[in-house]
């Protein structure tokens, strides 16, 4: 059984994760157990420890990586986790970062380095990636044909007071690693149309596929994407949080057990790198930007 290691209690994702592995009547009880927990806000950790049968709350985060198997840092805002996941690396345990995997490019470009020299299986990704709705969409996508396009819709923002909850990291990387999912990689450059209701990125791939990324203001919550091929087309409206919690965690395990990570952490990379791409362009007016001055 994996020992899993948490860092973050400030999150709802602390006993999303949780809840999946430690009772005994979850999904992936027995693969699996959250054994320690460290939160900046002790009485915070304390408090979900006890609802979920974590049995140690740690004083230090490099506490919570000794006699562990994997490292899940799933602070709520992305500006804590690279020390944390820097702390998770070094001390050569798969690592599985929380969305968004940093705030700052070079952030994400130092820890795929330090996981690449240390030889450790690193993951990082918003769990929309695999969503029930989208795992069942893309088993009808190989009879689309070539891929066109794809339109993909999400929250531009998170809904609570603070205000890291407003950086456009924070849940504007869920809609862009939809597109991800459904289109693949190979983006080049994006132009952004920002408006008070939402900000409109147009990613352009190099061999002429079409992104679109809709970020909307006012309407939390929805998450949706749509694929068009030559030969069809599919959407999934995204709606079953417990399933695409379950099926992300399913492959964190894994990557535990087998030493492997699910996808090439060069996926989570351009992720990153079209949402900053997408940002810059917004906040220069339209400028289409390359990925390319993200180091991509």
């Amino acid at each position: 059984m994996i020992r899993i290691g948490m860092i973050g209690a400030d999150s709802t994702h602390t006993e999303a994760w949780t809840q999946l592995v430690n009772p005994a009547d979850s999904p992936l009880h027995g693969r699996a157990q959250v054994v320690k927990l460290w939160g900046e806000d002790a009485e915070q950790a304390r408090s979900k420890a006890a609802e979920w049968q974590i049995p140690e709350v740690v004083g230090t985060p490099a506490e919570a990586l000794t006699d562990v198997d994997l490292a899940m840092v799933v602070n709520r805002y992305g500006d804590d986790h690279p020390p944390h996941a820097r702390l998770a690396i070094e001390a050569g345990l798969p690592t599985f970062v929380d969305k968004p995997f940093a705030n700052e490019m070079d952030d994400v470009h130092s820890l795929v380095s330090l996981a690449a020299e240390r030889g450790v299986p690193l993951m990082s990704c918003s769990a929309l990636r695999y969503a029930g709705e989208v795992l069942a969409l893309q088993e009808r996508m190989a009879g689309f044909g070539a891929l066109n396009c794809a339109v993909v819709s999400g929250a531009a923002a998170g809904d609570f007071p603070d205000p890291r909850a407003l950086h456009p990291f924070f849940y504007g990387v869920h809609a862009v690693e939809l597109l991800h999912t459904l289109l693949g990689g190979g983006a080049e450059a994006v132009t952004t149309r920002r408006t008070e209701r939402c900000d409109i990125g147009l990613v352009e791939y190099g061999d002429g596929r079409q992104g679109v990324v809709n970020l909307l203001h006012e309407t939390p919550g929805l998450y949706h994407g749509a694929v068009y091929g030559a030969a069809g087309w599919g959407e999934a409206d995204i709606v079953d949080g417990s399933r695409f919690y379950t099926e992300t965690l399913a492959r964190v395990i894994q990557m535990a057990e087998s030493g492997e990570p699910p996808f090439p952490i060069a996926w989570s990379v351009e992720v990153m790198a079209m949402m900053a791409a997408l940002v810059r362009s917004a906040e220069e007016g339209g400028r289409t930007v390359p990925l390319s001055e993200f180091g991509r």
